[in-house]
């Protein structure tokens, strides 16, 4: 009969670290598969940026434009 429990109990504990080892394993893999992801969306975030700066870049040049052509315009109306 104690040789039941003792059995039943090395059961017990080897049942329970197995599935504390499977949850561990799950949450690494999680956490290796979506460091691809991240680096992925980190990049394109870092395009998004290049491209803002561009466009603010180009949206000054265009300011600049059209405030000469306007000074030019007022001055053939008047």
């Amino acid at each position: 009969m104690k040789n039941d429990s003792v059995q039943n109990l090395k059961d017990w504990f080897v049942f329970i670290v197995a599935l504390i080892s499977c949850i561990v394993g799950v949450i690494f893999w999680v956490q290796s598969a979506n460091d691809s992801d991240i680096t992925r969306i980190e990049a394109q975030i870092q395009s998004l940026r290049d491209d803002i700066d561009t466009i603010r870049e180009n949206n000054n040049e265009i300011l600049r434009i059209v405030g000469r052509l306007e000074g030019k315009i007022d001055h053939i109306d008047h």
